[in-house]
């Protein structure tokens, strides 16, 4: 994974999911924040867990497949990894997909 998605994706959750990372951090730094964080608010704030998947928008259907397929902890670090992805495929997504804007629009359009 690139650097800065890398970055963008932590610092999304950072502030979406509430970890806490390091000024420099590794795609595993990341991935072990964010299994404490799910691992967390799996046993005391499920509703919240739900919510976090819902922002990030990871399949249900790949969520339950690795509940029923894995053992703690991988679980949580399955579930974290499943998160970055999809939270990173979003960043590229946006950025692929920006569009410039119209330097000659008037201020009307550009609503």
């Amino acid at each position: 994974m690139e650097q800065k998605y890398l970055e963008a994706t932590g610092s999304w959750l950072q502030e979406n999911a509430g970890i806490q990372l390091p000024s420099a951090f590794s795609l595993e730094d990341l991935e072990q924040a964010l299994a404490a964080q799910i691992e967390m608010l799996v046993e005391r704030d499920f509703q919240q867990f739900v919510l976090l998947l819902y922002q990030v928008d990871v399949s249900e259907r790949k969520v339950k497949d690795i509940l029923a397929s894995q053992n703690y902890p991988d679980v949580y670090r399955s579930i974290a990894r499943l998160i970055i992805d999809r939270q990173t495929e979003k960043i590229i997504s946006r950025e692929t997909y920006r569009q410039p804007p119209d330097p000659h629009a008037s201020e009307e359009e550009k609503w």
